[in-house]
């Protein structure tokens, strides 16, 4: 698959959402993303975004600013939640597996990963989440309504919602790309559900060093 395809694919945020469900996801999935000519296989944003003016709780239960925590930082931004069956685990896994292949860690980069299901997501239960992939991974949960406030600000489309089962269990739809920030808080790369742990081994030193435009 040629990057002009994989460009027209995803042309555009919205169409990177994933639906989840507990045997497979509907989300768009690149079998294998290219490199680009510019050395990255992080597609360039069309242009640049801000980082949403965000304030939730982080896993501790302190008040979390998202401006002010990842200021002068690369930040991987990703919307999900914690019982994802597919999309959230594989991506929040692989990248994981490359920062530490990278020897890459949480003060050269902040990975933030914000519930689109705050009903179930306690800041407990997001910590234990994410401790079995990187304790340096950020959680965040809160007010579903400045979630989608966040997400409208990165032209993302907003959470969906299935009906409840029988034992009360629902899946929620989200987008399904993680989301790349300079050090000037202004969104760059996109990586879609698919980039593998090579990919990001490549991109990671080049986010750090600071030319992600």
């Amino acid at each position: 698959m040629s990057r002009r395809t994989v460009a027209s694919i995803f042309s555009g945020l919205a169409v990177l959402v994933s639906a989840c469900s507990p045997v497979t996801s509907t989300a768009a999935l690149v079998d294998d993303l290219p490199l680009g000519d510019d050395g990255w296989y992080g597609m360039a944003m069309q242009r640049p975004l801000a980082m949403p003016n965000l304030v939730l709780t982080d896993t501790e239960g302190e008040t979390y600013d998202l401006r002010v925590e990842t200021a002068e930082r690369p930040t991987l931004l990703f919307f999900g939640f914690a019982s994802c069956p597919d999309i959230c685990p594989v991506h929040l896994a692989v990248l994981a597996q490359a920062m530490e292949q990278a020897t890459i860690d949480s003060d050269e980069i902040a990975v933030v990963f914000v519930s689109t299901d705050p009903e179930r997501d306690t800041p407990e239960l997001m910590g234990q989440y994410l401790a079995n992939f990187n304790p340096g991974f950020v959680g965040l949960t809160g007010d579903i309504e400045l979630v989608k406030v966040a997400m409208r600000a990165l032209e993302l489309p907003e959470p969906t919602y299935t009906e409840p089962d029988e034992n009360g269990f629902y899946t929620v739809g989200h987008p399904s790309a993680v989301i790349a920030f300079d050090r000037d808080g202004q969104a760059r790369r996109l990586y879609p559900f698919g980039t593998r742990r090579a990919h990001w081994v490549n991109d990671l030193p080049l986010l750090i060093e600071g030319d992600a435009r």
